[in-house]
């Protein structure tokens, strides 16, 4: 019923009924339960036209006050916190960025806390903070330890056990991939419960990815499902990274872009100025834009031959250069697939770089839709975001 009421925003008890198949006294009955707990909230702005005959209904929504859920993005060279409400809006949002070369787990975490600490201060007396998640450009398994997150240098990495030791006792802690993250942001902002196969692609300095199915996420035996980032596309990247050479994310990641745009003269710092000068059809940005578009297409044509998905959605600081060479992409695609081959819809996402951060705090939020009692009576605090 929760998810009934998120899904349309609110809703009256008649069209519960009818959603869920169940009596209108049945709907009224768990309506007024979830009411008492302080989940539902009556909404008298207007009647509901559709109820069908006999009196009118009014409308519930989800109590936007009963519930904060936190999501910390651990990325590359940047911490984002948001904060979600009952609702699922972003209530609060901060970043602040840090150096990658000293980017030792005991410094990055008491950065994070801060910033958590602060953001919570901000917030309204009325909102109560159920949980954090935090998300992390690398392996994470069950109990919370990063695996390995080479772009950071981390390996074998406790990281929610030294949260534990420093928020909030009453705090539900969880960790995901960023890449999945990523992903659940993007279900959940649309709110579309799709049937589809879809394959989530996050470029930033390494590619993460994340394939979903029925709008389930795949994790695979040991939790390593989705490293798309490191299929092999060649022998030799266009930059040397701390994964395995050749890999998709030597191609079309951060560091391989500029790497590459050096190689072919240019020069710039950033994506953003590598972007401007495509922009301006500067020669040297668009032979680097060329090959960056083989590489991606070629990728994506991987990924179209093992999976046949709907399609894919690029997220993440380096996507919006798809916009900048998409005509080469979909040429490079349907060169590496077989004639007749089903192609798969390419969307641009247009979340930022906070989007890891909102689809781990949505993560918690579709917790707390199955009333999870973790959440609710904060038991067994420290789980996996799986």
């Amino acid at each position: 019923m929760l998810d009934v009421v998120f899904r349309q925003g609110k809703v009256s008890r008649a069209n519960i009924a009818r959603e869920l198949g169940l009596t209108r006294s049945t709907a009224s009955s768990i309506v007024a339960s979830l009411t008492e707990e302080g989940l539902l909230v009556e909404d008298n702005s207007e009647d509901d036209k559709s109820a069908g005959t006999g009196r009118p209904g009014t409308f519930v929504r989800l109590n936007s006050n009963y519930g904060v859920f936190i999501g910390a993005d651990i990325g590359v060279g940047r911490l984002t916190v948001v904060a979600l409400d009952m609702e699922a809006r972003v209530v609060a949002q901060s970043q602040s960025n840090f150096d990658l070369a000293d980017a030792d787990p005991e410094s990055i975490i008491q950065q994070l806390v801060r910033t958590v600490k602060s953001l919570i201060k901000s917030l309204s007396q009325k909102h109560t903070v159920r949980g954090l998640c935090l998300t992390a450009p690398g392996v994470i398994d069950r109990t919370g330890t990063i695996l390995r997150a080479p772009i950071l240098g981390w390996r074998q990495e406790p990281i929610l056990d030294k949260l534990e030791k420093v928020l909030p006792e009453d705090l539900l802690l969880a960790a995901e991939n960023d890449a999945n993250a990523f992903a659940m942001a993007e279900m959940y902002r649309s709110k579309d419960e799709s049937t589809d196969t879809e394959i989530y692609i996050f470029l930033d300095a390494g590619v993460g990815g994340a394939i979903v199915n029925s709008g389930q996420l795949l994790h695979g035996q040991d939790g390593y499902a989705g490293e798309l980032g490191h299929i092999i596309l060649g022998d030799e990247g266009f930059v040397e990274l701390a994964t395995i050479s050749g890999s998709f994310e030597s191609f079309i990641g951060r560091e391989a872009v500029l790497a590459r745009y050096r190689f072919h003269g240019g020069s710039a710092s950033n994506i953003d100025e590598f972007a401007s000068a495509a922009r301006r059809q500067e020669r040297a940005a668009l032979s680097t834009l060329t090959d960056w578009s083989f590489y991606l297409g070629r990728g994506v044509a991987t990924l179209t031959s093992i999976f046949n998905p709907a399609r894919i959605v690029l997220g993440g600081p380096v996507a919006m250069l798809y916009d900048l060479c998409r005509d080469q992409v979909m040429a490079n695609v349907r060169q590496n697939l077989l004639d007749e081959h089903p192609i798969p819809e390419i969307r641009l996402s247009k979340l930022g770089p906070e989007g890891p951060a909102i689809g781990g705090a949505s993560m918690l939020h579709k917790r707390m839709l199955s009333v999870n009692e973790e959440l609710i009576y904060r038991r067994n605090r420290t789980s996996s975001g799986r």
